[in-house]
């Protein structure tokens, strides 16, 4: 089954944005083509980004 990307919500544009608005439970992630970064928990990254390449970019804590 596919990965439904529209749950994520919309894309920050600006890596340095998301990182800020992120909580140190959450983590940044972005698309392979390194243009639209979503913040979203462990949980949801292992549960469909990740298999379909999504990245970490900023991980919990930082």
């Amino acid at each position: 089954m596919s990965f439904d990307i529209s749950v994520l919500g919309l894309p920050y544009h600006s890596l340095d944005a998301a990182a800020v608005d992120k909580s140190p439970s959450e983590m940044v992630i972005t698309d392979e083509k390194g243009e639209g970064f979503y913040i979203v928990t462990r949980d949801v990254y292992e549960d469909g980004p990740k298999q379909q390449g999504f990245k970490i970019v900023v991980n919990e804590g930082e």
